[in-house]
């Protein structure tokens, strides 16, 4: 079985690549692609490559609530009318134990259905608008971060990427360093979010690195782990 998915995920990875390739907010909905732009989509280097003066006023925010359980991404699209459209995706179960093993197949497009980022739509009126980007304000969510501030994919954290009247801007807030004491804006963003998936609140856990350590959790050991780390005004490199 797993043989006959390997097959059909090599077959359509050319033409899944190069159709998400064309569409930036649509670079990690499916989940061969996700792999690949993960890295470049928090950090928002389509947004910061095209903020300049002019230029569209846009916000991405990231609530990573452990890569394994839930991800939580809003995409916000400022209007010179002072209303805004946000787009909401949301990846849930991304747990190798999800991995296909009781999927039936009914056309090879829904193969990779289970992965695929579940997606709401609404426009947000002048005085929404307001009441968030205030929040945001209030949370210094447009920089500077602290640079050097580590982000596990096993913990829970927000970044924001910004261009606003052709500004960029970068923050990240991770629980349990502030215990998200300056995320402002968590619960109105969450107010407006219409997808039908419960949000994964933060909670108390062990240290990430204990919780990565294969000889204090031994058959837990992932290869898929990774971390991000911030720099003066993003993401550092990898």
């Amino acid at each position: 079985m797993m043989r006959v998915i390997a097959a059909v995920l090599g077959l359509t990875f050319g033409a899944v690549a190069t159709a998400s390739a064309q569409r930036a907010d649509r670079a990690v909905d499916q989940p061969i692609v996700r792999s690949l732009n993960w890295f470049s989509y928090v950090a928002a280097e389509d947004i910061r490559s095209a903020c300049r003066p002019g230029g569209r006023s846009r916000l991405r925010l990231i609530y990573n609530a452990l890569w394994e359980e839930q991800v939580r991404a809003y995409e916000i699209f400022l209007q010179p009318d002072g209303t805004a459209g946000l787009t909401v995706g949301v990846l849930a179960d991304q747990a190798p134990a999800t991995i296909v093993s009781s999927i039936t197949i009914g056309e090879i497009g829904d193969i990779t259905h289970p992965w695929r980022m579940r997606r709401g739509q609404r426009l947000l009126t002048v005085p929404e608008t307001a009441d968030l980007m205030g929040l945001l304000q209030a949370s210094n969510a447009f920089g500077p971060p602290r640079d050097g501030l580590r982000l596990p994919d096993n913990d829970f954290w927000w970044t924001v990427a910004s261009c606003r009247d052709g500004v960029w801007g970068f923050q990240a807030y991770h629980y349990p360093t502030d215990r998200f004491a300056n995320v402002a804006f968590a619960e109105k963003l969450f107010s407006f979010d219409n997808v039908p998936v419960a949000i994964n609140r933060p909670r108390r856990l062990e240290p990430a690195e204990l919780r990565r350590d294969p000889n204090l959790n031994p058959g837990r050991e992932r290869g898929d782990r990774w971390m991000l780390v911030v720099g003066k005004d993003g993401l550092r490199s990898r």
